[in-house]
């Protein structure tokens, strides 16, 4: 590694153009900064300590340099913006070409080893050795200061399947996918890891979707949030087999585009409602469907979570949980809006399956049902939004 191999990295990366978030990462911005060091003359060899050992200590932390391919994956860009809204086949062959330049760019920083930064380090200490007094050049010949004792940063070992295969289906999928994914844009060509990326945006989703199956809207933060999905089974299901087969069919049509139905799985505590809405993610990850649960103090934030999920191509199941109201809440409303639209068109790949305890949503008292109001019947079918999709017992 020479001071020109150095300054040459250095200067591409600070002409990255489709990948430029991924330079603000506190890791990879710790490393520019130590590269950008070292290329310039002369440099500081207390600050190139300083700045080895902190990048050296971020990237343990983080399994440089999978971190790197990592953080391309995660990244929303231009690229993935457009080939979600317009297909592979309509990508300008200008914008193909900056991706293949940036990728190039950033394999070759995944390239760079402690050894050829500790190379170089050694040679800036005999270039300074005449501008240097005799303590200071005793201080970098012996151990710890001396670059040749100073730590190389722990690699990266792949995810162990095996376990998590056992436990998890969804989670051992999604590793399998990220892993050969890593294995192509580490050893793959340049060409083979443009191919590679645009397959895996348009088959696992883009930014946080590529790197979650279950994820759950954060009230407070207004944001989608990873969650680790829950390993129940199918078959660990017991006495549901009609029910099963209803969901099933209906997910099924979901996925393949036809039309599905929102649906509230309703009955008494314990009879394996919720878990046979996660159990869907083990059974159709690898079809695209995706588990995003929403609480029903969120529902408000419907719309908001809709402009998350519409541009992905992913198929999604919003998941809310023990669904009820008292006589007093009006968040039922939102409910209704919500099962049954407004003006806007029905996302056709978001649907809601929700549980509940009560076959009827809203508590009623027999005095409601025998008052005074003059269109009673308008008020009692304002409060039951549940008749609009399918009740299983």
């Amino acid at each position: 590694m020479n001071k020109s191999r150095i300054l040459r990295l250095s200067l591409q990366l600070e002409g990255i153009v489709i990948f430029h978030k991924v330079r603000k990462d506190p890791v990879v911005a710790s490393l520019i900064k130590l590269l950008k060091l070292l290329s310039s003359d002369n440099p500081d060899i207390r600050e190139v300590y300083r700045d080895y050992h902190h990048f050296c200590s971020l990237a343990t932390q983080v399994h440089w340099p999978d971190y790197l391919f990592q953080l391309l994956l995660q990244d929303e860009n231009q690229l993935s913006e457009e080939l979600i809204t317009f297909g592979q086949d309509h990508l300008p062959l200008e914008l193909l070409q900056l991706v293949q330049r940036d990728l190039s760019c950033w394999r070759e920083l995944a390239k760079l080893t402690d050894v050829d930064i500790k190379a170089l380090v050694i040679e800036h200490l005999k270039d300074q050795e005449g501008r240097m007094s005799e303590m200071e050049l005793d201080l970098w010949q012996e151990a710890p200061l001396a670059p040749q004792s100073w730590p190389a940063w722990v690699k990266y070992s792949p995810f162990s399947l095996a376990q998590e295969g056992e436990k998890n289906q969804a989670l051992a999928y999604l590793n399998t996918s990220l892993n050969k994914m890593l294995d192509i844009l580490k050893q793959g060509t340049t060409e083979e890891s443009l191919e590679a990326l645009l397959s895996y945006y348009q088959s696992m989703g883009t930014g946080l979707f590529g790197q979650s199956i279950a994820l759950k809207w954060q009230g407070n933060t207004k944001n989608l949030a990873s969650v680790k999905p829950d390993p129940i089974r199918l078959g660990q299901l017991v006495n549901q087999e009609r029910e099963q087969s209803i969901i099933l069919e209906n997910t099924e049509y979901f996925l393949k585009g036809y039309p599905a139905n929102n649906i509230i799985l309703y009955g008494n505590r314990g009879t394996g409602k919720s878990s046979l809405v996660k159990a869907l993610l083990h059974e159709y990850c690898d079809q695209g469907l995706r588990l995003v649960e929403l609480s029903k103090t969120d529902l408000y934030d419907y719309p908001l979570v809709l402009k998350h999920l519409l541009k992905q191509p992913l198929k999604f199941i919003i998941f809310i949980d023990d669904l009820s109201f008292e006589d007093t809440e009006a968040d039922y409303k939102s409910l209704k809006t919500l099962l049954e639209g407004g003006l806007e068109a029905k996302p056709k790949n978001v649907l809601i399956y929700a549980t509940s305890n009560r076959r009827h949503l809203v508590r009623e008292t027999f005095s409601e049902r025998q008052g005074d109001e003059v269109h009673r019947r308008d008020n009692m079918e304002e409060s039951y939004p549940y008749r609009i999709v399918l009740g299983l017992l």
